[in-house]
């Protein structure tokens, strides 16, 4: 799939060494599931092929400005996009 690549090679079970990371790196990120994101039938398209390509889905960026897409890989629930923004701090 995609990862950014400044974004470290995280093992399943890695959560707070990830959140960790994000936190150092001044970032929120906001995670957009393919399931729920893309129309239903790009959804049934990935859904019911055994490929794990997902190059055909756009993930909807969030409102506002700033985002870059961080990382897509697969989850439990199918593809996800990570979207990241550095944080504003007053």
């Amino acid at each position: 799939m995609f990862q950014h690549p400044d974004l470290p090679d995280f093992d399943e079970g890695d959560g707070e060494k990830c959140k960790a990371w994000i936190a150092e790196q001044g970032l929120q990120v906001i995670m957009i599931e393919l399931e729920t994101d893309a129309p239903v039938e790009i959804a049934d398209r990935y859904f019911e092929s055994d490929d794990p390509d997902c190059s055909y889905w756009e993930p909807n960026r969030p409102d506002g400005e700033g985002w870059f897409c961080l990382a897509i890989h697969d989850s439990d629930d199918g593809p996800v996009c990570w979207w990241a923004r550095r944080v504003v701090t007053p």
